[in-house]
């Protein structure tokens, strides 16, 4: 009779462990109901192969539709610069990768854009003449609005530079983001008002180590959250129990909040930055627990 190593039981205990712990993650899965989300890699790209100068994919809604809200990513490559033009309705921007110049006004003078980093948040304001590119990198922008979205360009003017338009654009840098203090996370209003009719846009930032995890609850309309930072987990349901029943969500994921359906979310060994995009006004409200 042959006599196995103990070492044979410890590494069987251990592929045993692993399975498990695989497939009670595997198990875990949000209610399609209620959350759904795509991850950078299930982007669908206008062009797949990634080589034009603009790349862009629709995440929600439809541009060309008036009074719908819309959200979609532009990718930039370096090395270029675009006409100036305006917008007819306000566009939301977040740069979300990268590094582009922005400038206002009919004049395109690339010494006189300003640099807009990851984490800057814009708004290009109706009717107003602006022009933006890219020098020595890329950059990607998540764009919100409502429709129509369309650009319409505007004569490229000679010069010389007179101080473009101030009016043209709001730039809001990393470290202008108001943040304010709300018990254990932080909240910045961008733009709008969810307590009022219209878009509002806002970063959330969630703290590390479980405390900032929210309760089951609902919002009465849907809401539209990319991941900026962090490994963000969600749940869905009225049960509470965020060591077993949440999904991990990871940067670059863009995620939708069904409006009157349960779940709930938080951090957990990272900090989290989220942005917010939703139509106000929004209502949120507990729900009873199951136990």
């Amino acid at each position: 009779m042959s006599t196995q190593h103990p070492l044979s039981y410890l590494a069987l205990a251990i592929a045993t462990a692993v399975v498990s712990l695989a497939t009670a993650a595997h198990a875990v899965e949000l209610d399609p109901a209620a959350v759904t989300f795509v991850t950078p890699e299930q982007f669908k790209w206008r062009d797949p192969t990634d080589r034009v100068a603009t790349n862009q994919v629709n995440l929600h809604g439809d541009p060309s539709k008036a009074g719908e809200l819309y959200i979609y990513i532009n990718k930039f490559k370096p090395g270029r610069f675009g006409n100036p033009h305006y917008h007819p309705n306000d566009r939301f921007i977040t740069v979300i990768d990268g590094a582009s110049w922005h400038g206002t006004g009919p004049v395109v003078d690339v010494a006189h854009a300003h640099r807009v980093p990851k984490g800057t948040f814009m708004i290009d304001h109706a009717s107003k003449v602006h022009w933006g590119g890219n020098k020595e990198e890329g950059s990607s922008y998540l764009i919100a609005g409502i429709g129509p979205g369309g650009s319409v360009e505007v004569p490229k003017s000679p010069g010389p530079w007179a101080g473009g338009d101030p009016s043209a654009a709001t730039v809001v840098l990393p470290d202008q983001i108001p943040w304010q203090e709300h018990g254990v996370f932080r909240l910045a209003n961008l733009a709008g008002d969810p307590d009022k009719r219209g878009v509002f846009v806002q970063m959330l930032m969630l703290p590390k180590g479980g405390a900032g995890f929210s309760r089951p609850h609902v919002h009465t309309v849907p809401l539209f959250t990319m991941v900026l930072s962090g490994t963000w987990w969600v749940g869905t349901g009225d049960k509470f129990d965020p060591d077993n029943l949440t999904v991990p969500i990871k940067p670059g994921s863009f995620v939708t909040h069904y409006g009157n359906r349960v779940h709930w979310d938080g951090a957990k060994d990272e900090d989290v930055t989220l942005l917010i995009i939703g139509e106000g006004p929004v209502t949120t409200a507990r729900v009873e627990e199951a136990r």
